[in-house]
């Protein structure tokens, strides 16, 4: 029997209902329960007081742990250097934002603290307190940074040059893109934009082009120009890395998100999960996917706000049903590593 994974969720998923306050925090948590268990949360969306711990919140999630029998798998921190308004947080600031939250996420009971990679310079500072707190901390590889992008291969080789358990990378299914989702390009033409337009971005995706090169050929240098911006999200969401590189760095996952935006006819038409799937079992992936559902929300051309009216749970539910067949077909020998 080949190595398996198992599925939770990320109750970022469930932004939308909860921006909204259609669902509550204890709503969330119990339909995590409801999906298998496995939970992942985000530090600055959903813990009180952070990014400090307050016993009010602890209590809040450990006892829904106990109701729903949940899982903690990942706690989602956040280390954004770009937030003063006069300059850049520096690597003290950064370690002293950080430090609470790993503490936050070990009194939670979460194994693993997905970190961004603005902290690789400060990993050095915040090593001893994975190892004091019994936590792995994951850098995100979040598009931009692919399987084979720099930055990427930097933090790589921090990881190679500390060679230890506690630290690791957690791949976002965004990377291993084939398209670029319908809501996107939806969202192109809510802001007004010609088809000419969208279908030039969408070739100089297509063509691996960086991002410099897709504004010239689409005719947008200007940064404040909505094309600009548009064409940002695109380039920072949907990467061009291949599953089966996964086997080059395997050893360093020690966890994945499960991004995802749409299913149709029960597969997401935009990411390559049946090779992802295939490609995670066949090398031997034993840790948490946390399904990530990014519910489709942008803004018209009159400013108005356009939301995906899919119950975000049902999505969840359809993209478990997805990886599961994937898995079952990977099992009985119909589906091979890419």
């Amino acid at each position: 029997m080949a190595s398996e994974f198992t599925l939770g969720i990320s109750l970022h998923s469930f932004a939308k209902e909860y921006c909204s306050m259609i669902w509550t925090l204890e709503d969330l948590l119990s339909m995590a329960g409801q999906l298998g268990g496995g939970v992942e949360i985000v530090g600055p969306s959903h813990q009180r007081g952070f990014p400090y711990m307050t016993d009010e919140f602890e209590s809040i999630f450990r006892s829904a742990v106990d109701r729903y029998g949940l899982t903690p798998t990942s706690y989602g921190s956040y280390a954004d250097p770009f937030v003063l308004p006069n300059r850049d947080r520096s690597e003290d600031e950064l370690v002293d934002y950080t430090i609470p939250q790993l503490q936050g996420a070990a009194r939670l009971g979460f194994p693993i603290v997905r970190l961004q990679h603005y902290t690789a310079d400060a990993i050095d500072r915040l090593l001893p307190w994975a190892d004091r707190l019994d936590l792995t901390l994951g850098w995100e590889l979040h598009v931009p940074m692919t399987l084979s992008s720099s930055r990427t291969r930097q933090l790589l080789d921090i990881i190679e040059a500390y060679d230890t358990p506690r630290l690791g990378i957690i791949p976002d299914a965004g990377i291993f893109a084939r398209s670029v989702s319908e809501s996107q390009i939806r969202r192109g033409r809510e802001l007004g934009m010609p088809e000419t337009t969208i279908q030039a971005a969408l070739d100089a995706w297509e063509q691996d082009r960086q991002l410099d090169e897709a504004l010239e050929i689409i005719g947008s240098p200007d940064p404040t120009s909505p094309i600009t911006t548009w064409a940002g999200l695109i380039w920072d969401t949907f990467g061009r890395s291949d599953p089966a590189e996964l086997a080059d760095v395997i050893d360093r996952v020690v966890h994945v998100h499960g991004k995802f935006f749409d299913i149709v006819d029960g597969d997401e038409p935009d990411l390559r999960y049946r090779d992802l799937v295939a490609s995670l079992m066949h090398n031997g992936y034993t840790g948490w996917i946390s399904s990530e559902y990014e519910g489709a929300v942008g803004v018209g051309e009159s400013g108005s706000t356009i939301t995906d009216p899919r119950d975000s749970f049902e999505m969840l539910t359809a993209q478990h049903a997805m990886i599961r067949g994937y898995m079952d077909e990977f099992r009985r020998g119909e589906l091979t590593a890419p």
